[in-house]
């Protein structure tokens, strides 16, 4: 009944899910899903001992210091969104010079302090917004921290411990990010997931455009003020990479986290096509890192197939999949349109959701204590951080 009554709200507001087809999502067999599987290694003992040398020379700083020396200052939302008006769209655009007006670093994975804590939604007392970024090149990578209420926000770098002594930069493309705790979970490139800590940022030197230790004696991170020590990975065992095309190993190039069920959901981006695929991967609350198997290994213990085309972001709350691609009308059509939401049931169906999105959204964030939907866009000069209430655009508790 609930739901009805949700559903007929929805069609009061001019909400009400498109009369397009639905379209068929359909299951992963659960040979093919326990075949994809993911290993950490030793790569949190092997970095924990590198960071607690370095920790002597760059004594970190926490999150709370972090957001009380920002030097950016985002505006109220400013740009278009496409999303419907009965949403009541909210957020924020970045700061009206370089991050807003060139490709220098383009942002592409988002998460927030409603992953982080998703009983308070705040992290350090503040509703915070980290986003990733990459350069054109994916030479480098760096994370956004906002203070989603004041505006004020700081980019760090994030570097790779080389040594008890040294740091080099992480590379990739910053696909897509979660937080759990103090924890950051950031998909760099296709097959790799790299893990960072809120409570380490490292001040550096921010007189030079090197990375690690300069031949100064200082260190330094690109021109940045902070770095940010990688503290952990998973990757495929044996170290298969992955493809933007659909093969053997599914491309991790989206990354968010499902409160209701405490799994991270993973999806690949295939350009042109439908069938990227969505994978849930267990977490475990308890050691603060995914659920590892008798063999040491990751299992992914879910799988589909998305019908929709460019898939870039997914998310689930209660078994209901938001999925952010290109609209049906612009499939195969060259050019930057708006964006649409898809959602539905995986093992049943998607259908499109009322309106359009931002042009070339990219991931997605939902945030249980307070029921948004978050999610941001990559297009220059229309960049926007925005969110939605969840229950608006889904008709779904």
């Amino acid at each position: 009944m609930r739901l009805l009554i949700g559903f007929v709200a929805l069609l009061l507001l001019g909400l009400a899910p498109s009369a397009q087809a639905a379209a068929n999502f359909p299951r992963l067999d659960a040979a093919t899903v326990d075949g994809f599987r993911l290993t950490a290694g030793d790569s949190f003992a092997t970095y924990g001992s590198r960071i607690t040398a370095l920790d002597a020379k760059l004594p970190p700083r926490g999150l709370t210091s972090l957001l009380a020396d920002t030097n950016r200052k985002a505006r109220p939302l400013c740009h278009g969104t496409y999303l419907a008006t009965a949403l009541k769209p909210a957020g924020f655009c970045w700061e009206d010079a370089n991050d807003d007006k060139t490709n220098d670093w383009i942002p592409q994975g988002l998460t927030g302090s409603g992953d982080a804590d998703p009983a308070t939604g705040t992290a350090g007392g503040k509703r915070v917004v980290a986003t990733s970024w990459h350069t054109p090149g994916d030479t480098m990578v760096r994370l956004s921290f906002v203070d989603a209420t004041g505006l004020g926000y700081r980019h760090v770098l994030l570097v790779e411990p080389t040594s008890g002594t040294d740091f080099r930069v992480v590379t990739g493309h910053g696909h897509g990010m979660t937080w759990a705790g103090n924890r950051l979970f950031v998909a760099t490139t296709g097959g790799l997931i790299r893990v960072f800590d809120t409570t380490h940022f490292w001040p550096v030197d921010a007189g030079a455009g090197t990375v690690g230790l300069g031949a100064d004696g200082r260190y330094h991170a690109a021109f940045y003020d902070y770095a940010m020590p990688q503290i952990g990975a998973y990757w495929y065992p044996g170290g298969g990479a992955c493809t933007t095309a659909i093969d053997t190993h599914p491309c991790l190039s989206t990354l968010s986290f499902d409160h209701t069920d405490s799994t991270f959901v993973t999806a690949e981006h295939v350009p042109a096509a439908a069938g990227g695929r969505i994978l849930r991967w267990p977490f475990d609350a308890a050691s603060g890192g995914l659920k590892t198997a008798s063999d040491g290994q990751v299992h992914a213990a879910e799988g589909f197939s998305s019908p929709v085309w460019g898939m870039q972001g997914a998310v689930s709350r209660n078994g209901y999949f938001v999925v952010t691609g290109v609209c049906p009308e612009y499939a195969g059509v060259a050019g930057d349109h708006p964006s649409c939401l898809h959602g539905g049931v995986g093992g049943t169906s998607t259908s499109r959701l009322a309106g359009q999105a931002p042009v070339n959204s990219q991931n997605l964030s939902s945030w249980p204590a307070t029921g948004e939907l978050w999610l941001l866009n990559e297009q220059l000069r229309e960049r926007v951080v925005v969110h939605v209430p969840w229950t608006t655009l889904t008709g779904r508790p």
